[in-house]
């Protein structure tokens, strides 16, 4: 069993670490690129959705605490089916985090030593190696144990905090312009819903999981972990806000034409958009600040999520979907096995992703199809009788449902063919169901909502806005939600065994 060392402040900073990584230092520069002063809707929208995730989560974790929570709570509710295809996809989710947080290093890194990307802004071999480096060192610290990696994460975080909102400030105090929000160019308002997930937005919120998935090591999990999720989501949107607002009003446009925020993305900034706008506005000192924070603030988020990842690792060994060697702990009461083989499927994700806007929608969409499953579990949980023994969700019945639905919309505003690309991985899932070798038809019914979702999304978003336009804008958002809250119906209807046992398992 592993230790119980973990606090409130622990749980929020591995939280805050989780989402003040290379999100503040990357996503609003997009976010501007796809909705320009639009944008601040879509930081919003981000906040408001992931606050709701955030809360059903924060209600899961006072029900049943236990280590690689969001991949077992699917599992115990819908059964082995919604299990693997839900396991499958939070685990690609997760390890695909530190390659992204450490690429996003190397690129401010790269201000110092060039030759790590080339010309268009892509890892070159000396860049890919030093990833790789960075990856196996951060296996090393996490092998100590996880009051050392809390430690680490701790002091990272309180940087976090504090080197986003001094630099706002900064830039809001040297040059700050109202025109600039005044300029939408040929900028669309459906920009507010894409730049969610393309611009990283849901993937720089979605670090309040680290709480979840550490609650089997935290003291008092019923209220200590919902408490971290509440605390951290604030911290981070807060922040995120600022950071947007200072963006927009500080840009200096140079060579692009002003109002023409897609010309952004293939500008100067995209090496390094907070740094390349500090040194623009004369702030030398601040840009060694930001050059700093540039490096080890995603590295602590890299930290921080190979923690988090061996504990999802080895949540789906202990439900049968990988090895049984995965799920056994060292002498330090750390999943060693699991730590071994996260990385080595890091180390992939380097390669076919060498750029951070590469990967972060990919990581978005994989995460958000997984936590889709969180508000039928609680659902199916609060039906059967799991009580709560800390943080209750209020209006349960119907911030559940809607919690689903925009889950399904992060997904959907991803646009065609990338619903179909991730719909695809996702049922790929399946093949951990057969290495389970469970009952395939009674396992089906149960899970099969999952499986229904994965299927029309990709048709819905190519006859959608963001493909054909044959259901224009915005009846599609209304067909989208419309469809999930039905198959939201259909997974709250599962009746499995293993639901009534909840309560008298071990959750180690």
């Amino acid at each position: 069993m592993m230790k119980k060392e973990l606090g409130v402040i622990d749980l929020m900073m591995a939280s805050v670490t989780g989402m003040i990584g290379s999100g503040w230092l990357f996503s609003a520069f997009y976010a501007s690129s796809m909705a320009g002063p639009y944008s601040i809707f879509s930081w919003l929208v981000g906040t408001g959705i992931v606050a709701i995730l955030a809360l059903i989560y924060a209600d899961l974790s006072s029900r049943v605490p236990m280590a690689g929570a969001a991949a077992g709570y699917p599992f115990l509710s819908n059964g082995t089916v919604a299990g693997s295809l839900n396991a499958w996809s939070l685990f690609l989710g997760y390890a695909s985090t530190p390659p992204l947080e450490v690429i996003a290093a190397i690129s401010y890194l790269s201000f110092l030593i060039p030759n790590l990307l080339n010309s268009d802004g892509l890892l070159t071999p000396a860049g890919i190696l030093l990833a790789v480096g960075l990856l196996i060192f951060f296996f090393a610290l996490n092998a100590t144990g996880i009051r050392n990696t809390s430690r680490f994460n701790n002091i990272v975080s309180y940087m976090k905090i504090a080197i986003p909102i001094i630099t706002s400030f900064f830039f809001i105090f040297t040059i700050f312009s109202i025109r600039n929000f005044t300029l939408v160019g040929t900028v669309k308002p459906e920009g507010i819903f894409t730049a969610v997930p393309g611009a990283g937005i849901a993937f720089s919120f979605l670090g309040f999981r680290q709480a979840v998935e550490l609650s089997g090591e935290a003291k008092n999990p019923q209220k200590t972990v919902p408490l971290a999720i509440i605390l951290s989501v604030a911290v981070a949107s807060a922040i995120y806000m600022i950071v947007q607002i200072a963006f927009i009003g500080s840009l200096q446009w140079g060579n692009i034409k002003p109002g023409d925020w897609s010309a952004l993305a293939n500008s100067g900034y995209s090496s390094g958009p907070m740094l390349v706008l500090a040194s623009t506005l004369g702030l030398g000192a601040l840009a060694s600040v930001l050059l700093f924070d540039g490096i080890i603030s995603p590295l602590g988020t890299s930290s921080i999520y190979q923690t988090t990842t061996a504990r999802v690792s080895y949540r789906i060994s202990e439900m049968g979907f990988l090895p049984k060697r995965i799920s056994a702990l060292n002498s330090r009461q750390v999943p060693i096995y699991a730590l071994i083989f996260d990385l080595i499927v890091m180390i992939l994700f380097v390669l076919p992703f060498p750029s951070w806007q590469s990967l972060v929608s990919v990581n978005s969409d994989l995460t958000i199809i997984a936590y889709m499953s969180g508000p039928v579990s609680l659902a199916i949980f609060d039906k059967y009788g799991v009580a709560s023994k800390g943080f209750r969700l209020p209006a349960l019945k119907i911030l559940a449902p809607i919690g689903f639905a925009l889950s399904v919309l992060i997904v959907y505003w991803s646009q065609y063919p990338t619903t179909l690309y991730m719909s695809i991985i996702a049922l790929v899932g399946l093949a951990l169901f057969v290495f389970s070798g469970k009952n395939p038809l009674k396992d089906l019914s149960q899970g099969i909502y999952i499986v229904i979702i994965l299927a029309i999304l990709p048709v819905i978003s190519y006859l959608g806005s963001y493909g054909i336009d044959l259901i224009p804008f915005p009846l599609d958002i209304v067909l989208t939600m419309a469809v999930a809250l039905g198959v939201f119906y259909i997974g709250t209807r599962s009746t499995p065994e293993s639901v009534s046992q909840v309560e008298k398992l071990s959750f180690s």
